[in-house]
């Protein structure tokens, strides 16, 4: 007897059911291999972003005459130069800024209520009774408990120093042999490839490679432009942790839209508890470096802006967030990319496929 079409996807969609529940199970089964996959991500996503980092570099020493082996240590060996500076040059400041933050954090919440009171009896807002909406202690309140989770989450000092270390002792192989075999993978996957699916996936595969590196290298040199134009800014206003607060607002930008938002937040609290004055200032100086991002550096940089929608950039961002925390918040723009690519190429491989076929 001949099942109809929506008996058959009902069939298929509780066996797919079944088949994840009988695997929820066993989970004891599938444990080892998540634990090696969760330990091998992190080291792997950092080699693939590095990998999009150095390769330009490597292409331009081979041009120079210079074999990819040496032209790998050579960069390797100026990243370490760099490294040193940074240590020498950087690094004092930006412990001490760190430390003192850190020492500083309790007391932060209390200044922030004592500021914020003396902030109500400004000539402005005489007219306004803050206090019967309860505004000050719940401000105060959110102050007290996002410092506390900022504690919390610096003293798993522990946890960070075993990431650390195994992402040192493995990338730096890992990116050595991406970089050194960068094609023959592009290789081996169109020989294994049929004929007639070669042309598709050929394309498919450079567009993803095309957009990634758009993406990462381009996100890279904008963070750092706009690092050190909020750090000049925070250095003239006088503002305290500049240097700290400035690479917190660098790296958070590497989230489009929503990481801007969220790295001007540590600033502004910091300004106000310095001087509410300090808060305009603030606003300003990002502001204006955001203005020269988005407007000049960024359309030199990216050539053009990615087609993506802020609302499906912040959609993404809070999934990927509560599904795999910072880590799935890095890499959701990127994997939104690829799977977009995939997916409008098999739509047209499909359309293509129907008009020639009618039949």
């Amino acid at each position: 007897m001949k099942i109809g079409r929506f008996y058959q996807v009902c069939i298929s969609i509780i066996l797919v059911l079944l088949i994840i529940y009988l695997m929820s199970k066993i989970q004891f089964v599938f444990r080892p291999l998540v634990i090696a996959v969760q330990i091998v991500s992190l080291p792997f996503l950092f080699s693939v972003f590095f990998y999009y980092m150095m390769r330009p570099f490597v292409g331009w020493l081979q041009k120079m005459k210079i074999k990819k082996m040496f032209a790998i240590l050579i960069l390797y060996g100026v990243i370490a130069g760099v490294l040193i500076l940074f240590f020498f040059l950087v690094w004092p400041t930006l412990r001490l800024q760190l430390t003192g933050f850190i020492d500083s954090l309790p007391q932060l919440a209390t200044d922030f209520q004592k500021q914020f009171e003396e902030f109500q009896k400004h000539d402005l807002l005489q007219g306004v009774n803050l206090n019967d909406s309860n505004l000050t202690t719940k401000l105060s309140d959110y102050v007290a408990q996002g410092i506390n989770a900022a504690s919390n989450y610096v003293s798993g000092a522990v946890s960070f120093v075993t990431t650390f270390v195994i992402v040192v002792g493995t990338v730096p192989i890992m990116l050595y042999y991406m970089l050194k075999q960068d094609t023959d993978a592009y290789k081996i996957t169109l020989r294994s490839i049929p004929v007639r699916y070669k042309r598709e996936v050929r394309t498919t595969l450079l567009e993803i490679d095309r957009i990634l590196s758009e993406f990462i290298l381009g996100r890279v040199i904008l963070c750092l432009l706009l690092g050190g134009m909020i750090y000049i800014g925070f250095l003239i206003i006088g503002l305290p942790y500049s240097l700290l607060l400035a690479l917190v607002a660098a790296v958070l930008n590497l989230i489009p839209y929503i990481g801007q938002v969220i790295g001007l937040i540590p600033a502004l609290i910091v300004a106000f508890i310095d001087a509410p004055s300090m808060v305009i200032w603030v606003i300003v100086i990002n502001f204006i470096a955001q203005q020269i991002e988005g407007n000049l550096l960024s359309p030199h940089i990216y050539g053009r802006k990615l087609s993506i929608h802020p609302v499906t950039t912040i959609t993404l961002i809070l999934i990927a967030g509560s599904i795999g925390g910072i880590i799935g918040i890095m890499i959701a723009i990127p994997f939104y990319l690829i799977v977009k690519v995939i997916a409008v190429k098999l739509y047209r491989y499909y359309v293509h496929r129907k008009k020639a076929d009618p039949a």
